[in-house]
C-alpha cells in the first residue's frame, strides 16, 4: 500500500514537473524568439544609423571644402571690387584738380578698366587713356604736357567724371552685395555644420547605446538557450521515468 501510495504521489509529482518544464520551455522559447528579433532589429538600426552618420560626415567634408573654395573666391572678388573703388577714388581725386598728374590718372584709369567694368565704360576709359597718352598737341595735352586750365575744367565736366562716379557707386553696391552674400553664406554654412556635427555626435551615442543593448540581449539569449536545453533534458528524464512506472 505504501509503495502504491508512493507511486501515485511520484506520478503526480512527475506530471507536475513535466507540466512546469513544458511551460518553462515554451516561455524560454518565446523569450529566445523575441530576443532574436530584437537583436536583428538592433543590428539593422545600428547599420542604418552608421550609414546615416557616414553620409553626414561625407556631406560635412564636401560642404567644408566647398565653403573654403567659395570664401577664396569671395576674397578675390572683394579685393577686386575694393581695388576698383580705390582706383576710381584716386582717378576722381586727380581729375578734380586743375593741374592733375596725368601719369597717375592714367594708371588709376587703367586699373579701373581692368576691373569689373561694362564694355561701354571700358571703351570710354580706353578712349580717354589714349587721349592722356597722346602727344602734347592732343586736347588733353598728353602726360608730359600741362594742359590749359580750360581743358581741365572741360575734362572734369565731361562724361568720364560722371561715368566714374556711376561706376564708383556701382562698385560700392556690388562690394556691399558680395560682402552680405559672403556673410549669409558663412552663416548658412555654420548652421549646416552644427547640424551635421550634432547628428554625428548623436548618432555615435545611439550606436553605442544600441550596441550595448544588443550585446546584453545576445548574452541573455545565450543564457535562455542554455536554460531551455537543460530544462528539456530534465523534462525528457522525467518523461522517461514516468513511462517506466
Amino acid at each position: 500500500a505504501k509503495f502504491e501510495t508512493w507511486c501515485t504521489q511520484e506520478t503526480v509529482d512527475l506530471n507536475n514537473y513535466i507540466k512546469k518544464g513544458t511551460e518553462t520551455i515554451e516561455s524560454l522559447g518565446a523569450s529566445i524568439d523575441k530576443l532574436a528579433s530584437d537583436i536583428k532589429g538592433l543590428g539593422e538600426s545600428i547599420a542604418k544609423t552608421e550609414q546615416d552618420k557616414a553620409q553626414h560626415e561625407a556631406d560635412l567634408k564636401a560642404e567644408t571644402e566647398q565653403r573654403a573654395k567659395d570664401h577664396e573666391a569671395y576674397v578675390a572678388e572683394e579685393k577686386d571690387y575694393s581695388e576698383s573703388v580705390d582706383a576710381i577714388e584716386r582717378a576722381l581725386d586727380t581729375l578734380s584738380k586743375q593741374d592733375y598728374d596725368r601719369a597717375g590718372t592714367a594708371d588709376a584709369l587703367l586699373q579701373v578698366s581692368n576691373g569689373h567694368v561694362p564694355e561701354k565704360a571700358r571703351a570710354l576709359v580706353a578712349t580717354f587713356l589714349d587721349m592722356l597718352r597722346d602727344d602734347k598737341d592732343s586736347p588733353l595735352g598728353g602726360m608730359d604736357y600741362s594742359a590749359p586750365e580750360a581743358n581741365a575744367y572741360e575734362f572734369q565736366s565731361g562724361g568720364v567724371i560722371a561715368m566714374l562716379k556711376r561706376l564708383q557707386d556701382e562698385f560700392r553696391s556690388q562690394l556691399s552685395t558680395c560682402q552680405k552674400e559672403e556673410m549669409n553664406s558663412q552663416h548658412a554654412f555654420n548652421m549646416a555644420e552644427q547640424d551635421h556635427k550634432d547628428f554625428i555626435e548623436n548618432a555615435a551615442h545611439s550606436v553605442e547605446e544600441m550596441s550595448k543593448e544588443k550585446s546584453q540581449k545576445t548574452e541573455q539569449k545565450a543564457l535562455d538557450e542554455k536554460q531551455k536545453k537543460a530544462t528539456e533534458g530534465v523534462k525528457a528524464e522525467n518523461e522517461a521515468t514516468l513511462s517506466e512506472m
